[in-house]
């Protein structure tokens, strides 16, 4: 996994910012469209990648030995910021 390697070479207060669409995790919809998940959808349609959920970032993140302290959204529809922190 990338994510254990950056640990390795991170001061202890060193983050990681990943570029990439977060989704709502599904509760957090509320019947709401929104157009990431639309972008998603078309994604897996179309047989490419899907994008990860906040809840699937942080699992993630937690078992590289990070925290996914925050996730910052963009003017893109497509791309946030979602920022690691060690734990």
């Amino acid at each position: 996994l990338a994510l254990q390697s950056f640990r390795k070479a991170l001061s202890k207060d060193g983050r990681v910012v990943i570029m990439d669409a977060v989704l709502p995790n599904g509760e957090d919809l509320n019947g709401k469209w929104n157009a990431a998940v639309s972008f998603d959808v078309l994604l897996m349609l179309t047989g490419r990648r899907a994008e990860r959920s906040r809840l699937e970032w942080s699992n993630l993140a937690d078992k590289a030995g990070f925290v996914l302290e925050d996730v910052l959204s963009t003017s893109s529809v497509t791309v946030d910021l979602a920022v690691l922190s060690q734990s």
